[in-house]
């Protein structure tokens, strides 16, 4: 997926970017079998500081990321749950799920192919896979979380990023207010706005 294609990953790139001053780049190939799939987003932070997520766990300095929107089949996450337990089965003891393995994989930054072009980019297998999606079972991560957490893999939904983003904003909107990232002014509503999760968020910066 182009990591430009959807709200889901403008607002994320403009969180690790912006508020985690992260350097970032986009849509990387990994080769697969009949074509090619993108890693979202190639992120490392510009100082090679580590940061907490909004759930208080810390990862980076270098990270892979994949953001998944697909809130008009699946609003609940109930899919993307089954799909995660199905996914991380397929892992067993290994840090990504094998080139050799059965079935289908959703999600694809799980795979063997992307874990090495990951590799090949940093030169290192040191960093974290985070999935940022429009919703997820609870259920399912929280069944799994430290088999996860041991391989460096964290998911966190759409709603947490832009409530961490704006609250980050408001606090910082007055050094902002003439900034801009890529062009694009630091005005989070503006992004939450497009994005269709925000029905009961407060918008509105004081």
């Amino acid at each position: 997926m182009a990591s430009r294609s959807n709200p889901c990953s403008e607002i994320t790139r403009l969180w690790l970017e912006a508020r985690h001053g992260c350097l970032l780049t986009e849509s990387v190939p990994a080769a697969v079998p009949g074509g090619y799939s993108d890693i979202d987003l190639i992120a490392t932070q510009a100082g090679l500081h580590s940061f907490e997520l909004p759930d208080g766990v810390t990862v980076g300095p270098r990270l892979i990321v994949e953001t998944k929107d697909e809130h008009d089949f699946d609003p609940k996450g109930k899919e993307f749950g089954k799909w995660l337990l199905s996914d991380v089965d397929k892992l067993g003891a290994n840090p990504f799920i094998p080139r050799t393995a059965q079935g289908t994989v959703k999600f694809s930054m799980l795979r063997e192919q992307h874990f090495r072009k990951a590799i090949e980019l940093f030169g290192s297998p040191d960093f974290d896979r985070l999935f940022v999606v429009h919703a997820i079972d609870p259920a399912a991560p929280s069944s799994i979380g430290p088999a996860l957490l041991e391989k460096r893999i964290h998911w966190i939904t759409i709603d947490v990023v832009m409530r961490d983003l704006l609250a980050w904003y408001r606090h910082h909107q007055a050094d902002l207010t003439s900034q801009f990232v890529r062009g694009r002014s630091l005005a989070p509503a503006v992004w939450l706005r497009r994005s269709g999760h925000h029905a009961d968020l407060d918008l509105t910066v004081t």
